[in-house]
């Protein structure tokens, strides 16, 4: 069982409030990914590809995908972080679909796809950098903070290890 307790700043200026009383602080982001998130100096573009409709996807991969939308949006909370996101749709025929082919992020063969439906993909852009995590599988949903966190420092540390 968990809770997490959440309010905001609305429009009337009522305080902003987010607890985290889940056993293993699933809603919490870490220190590293916070630590990350407080040297970025540039904006970060975060897109998110996923179906929007919601007879799309079979019921825990839509949950699955929610999950993954309140982290990224989590990551664009933090007071320092230089990121935005954009969720896109890639419906068929549509400029999301080709920037979803572009940027490589596709659905999976283990899956049944249908045409019109993607499965959940995110790429993590800074000026000409790019790092495409094409299909973030159910599997590893305990690993997805890292797996974004690593495509995040990925983009902003350009220098690359040169191998003699």
């Amino acid at each position: 069982m968990f809770v997490v307790l959440l309010a905001g700043l609305r429009r009337d200026g009522a305080a902003r409030m987010r607890f985290d009383l889940t056993a293993d602080r699933a809603h919490t982001l870490s220190p590293g990914t916070k630590r990350i998130l407080s040297k970025l100096d540039s904006r970060v573009t975060v897109r998110f590809y996923c179906t929007q409709a919601d007879n799309a996807m079979p019921p825990a991969l839509r949950t699955y995908a929610r999950r993954i939308e309140d982290l990224l949006r989590e990551y664009n909370r933090r007071p320092k972080a230089n990121s935005s996101l954009k969720k896109l749709d890639p419906k068929p025929d549509s400029d999301a679909e080709d920037s979803a082919r572009l940027n490589g992020v596709a659905g999976q063969a283990d899956w049944s796809v249908r045409r019109g439906q993607s499965l959940p993909g995110v790429v993590v852009s800074l000026l000409d950098e790019k790092f495409a995590l094409p299909w973030l599988p159910p599997q590893r949903e305990r690993l997805l903070e890292y797996d974004l966190s690593r495509a995040l420092a990925r983009v902003v540390n350009r220098s690359r290890p040169v191998i003699e």
